[in-house]
C-alpha cells in the first residue's frame, strides 16, 4: 500500500512535459506576427536573463527576405531555454535553431528583440529536395495544441517555399 501511495504521489508531482498553446495555421501566425522573414541563422548563444532566474537563447538571424514587416539586416530572436555552465533549462515546444540553417520565422517584435509566434509553430525550415525549395514545418513535439474557436486551422505540412510566401502575403 505504501508503495502505491508513493507511486501516485510521484506521478502527480512530475513536471509537465508539454507547453499548451493555441493551434495556429499560416494565416493566424501571419496575423499575430509583426515580421515574417526568411533568414539564415548566424548564431545561437544561451545566457542568463538580467535577474539570473531564467536561461534564454539569443539567436542572431541574417534577414534574406522580409515577407511581412520591414526587418532588414540582422535581428535577434530570444527563445526561452538553453544551457549555461552545465545548467540547462528546457521549454517544451521551442524549436532549436542552429547556425547555418535557413528558416522562415513568424516573429513578434518587442523593442529591439523578437520572439517566435506560437513557439515551434512559427518556424519553418527551408530544404532543397530534388532541386525544389521546400518549407518544412518544425516539429511541434512537446506542444499541446488547443483548437481555437471557429473553423479548425489548416494542418501543418511541407509546402513549396514560394507557396508559403504567397500564403503569408495573402494573409498580411
Amino acid at each position: 500500500m505504501r508503495a502505491l501511495v508513493l507511486t501516485v504521489l510521484l506521478a502527480t508531482a512530475a513536471p509537465a512535459l508539454a507547453s499548451t498553446v493555441i493551434q495556429m495555421d499560416v494565416p493566424a501566425l501571419t496575423a499575430h506576427a509583426t515580421d515574417v522573414v526568411r533568414g539564415r541563422i548566424v548564431s545561437a548563444v544561451p545566457g542568463w536573463t538580467g535577474d539570473h532566474r531564467r536561461i534564454v537563447t539569443r539567436v542572431e538571424v541574417d534577414v534574406l527576405e522580409a515577407w511581412k514587416g520591414n526587418a532588414t539586416g540582422r535581428l535577434t530572436v530570444v527563445q526561452p531555454g538553453g544551457e549555461v555552465d552545465g545548467i540547462g533549462q528546457r521549454v517544451s515546444g521551442v524549436a532549436e535553431l542552429g547556425p547555418g540553417e535557413e528558416v522562415v520565422l513568424f516573429l513578434e517584435r518587442t523593442g529591439s528583440l523578437h520572439r517566435v509566434v506560437g513557439l515551434a509553430q512559427g518556424v519553418y525550415r527551408v530544404s532543397t529536395t530534388a532541386g525544389a525549395r521546400q518549407a518544412v514545418p518544425a516539429s511541434v513535439d512537446g506542444l499541446d495544441l488547443v483548437a481555437p474557436p471557429g473553423p479548425a486551422p489548416a494542418d501543418r505540412r511541407t509546402v513549396p517555399l514560394p507557396q508559403l510566401r504567397e500564403a503569408v502575403q495573402a494573409a498580411r
